[in-house]
């Protein structure tokens, strides 16, 4: 029995083969924008959830020894026994969060999306230790307590471009994540400078 040409055809011609790798390359194309979009919106949601934790924990660190983490805080800590990190970082004063159990773990710094910033390993048990360069996402900004300043000054930033104050733009589609000492946290635009505008013109 002879087989005809139709009857031997088996696969794709290369012409068929490169319509569809364009085809797929096409649907690439317009998915990516929508995944990247849900990506940075999922890495906000993460962050947002983060601040809220250790905005939680500053209020009760506030009610235990009377401020927020700060030169004196450090000095308490370090009069009940506890090796405390020496250093004016947001990383040495948020440590004392997790140094006075008021936090268990060091994943609640992470600012998913941040440059350079990865997620605590949870390895805390020396000064050295403690939250480590890099697993914190969040710029700290000193303030005596709960009730010494107005309730909309800002405590924790993010994300910042580690140059002087200024916000990088990229991680949370354009905005500044700012965590205030009422527990609120709040998303602001960011301009072409790298500065967040606030509604009060700050």
């Amino acid at each position: 029995m002879k087989l005809t040409k139709k009857q031997m055809r088996k696969g794709f011609t290369l012409v068929e083969l490169l319509v569809v790798i364009a085809i797929i390359a096409v649907l690439a194309g317009l998915a990516t924008p929508a995944i990247l979009k849900a990506k940075k919106s999922a890495d906000k949601a993460k962050t947002i959830s983060n601040a809220k934790q250790i905005g939680i924990a500053m209020t009760e660190f506030d009610n235990q020894y009377g401020e927020f983490p700060s030169d004196v805080t450090r000095d308490l800590l370090e009069d009940e026994g506890e090796e405390v990190p020496i250093g004016d970082s947001a990383n040495d004063y948020l440590a004392q969060l997790l140094i006075s159990k008021v936090l268990d773990s060091e994943k609640v710094f992470y600012a998913k999306g941040v440059r350079g910033v990865r997620e605590g390993d949870d390895v805390f048990n020396t000064r050295d230790r403690i939250l480590e360069k890099g697993e914190n996402g969040f710029a700290y900004i000193k303030s005596l307590s709960a009730t010494s300043g107005s309730s909309s000054h800002p405590l924790l930033l993010a994300p910042m471009t580690g140059k002087g104050l200024k916000f990088d733009p990229k991680p949370f589609g354009g905005k500044a994540l700012v965590l205030h000492i009422d527990g609120s946290v709040k998303l602001y635009p960011i301009d072409g400078k790298g500065d967040i505008v606030m509604p009060d013109g700050r």
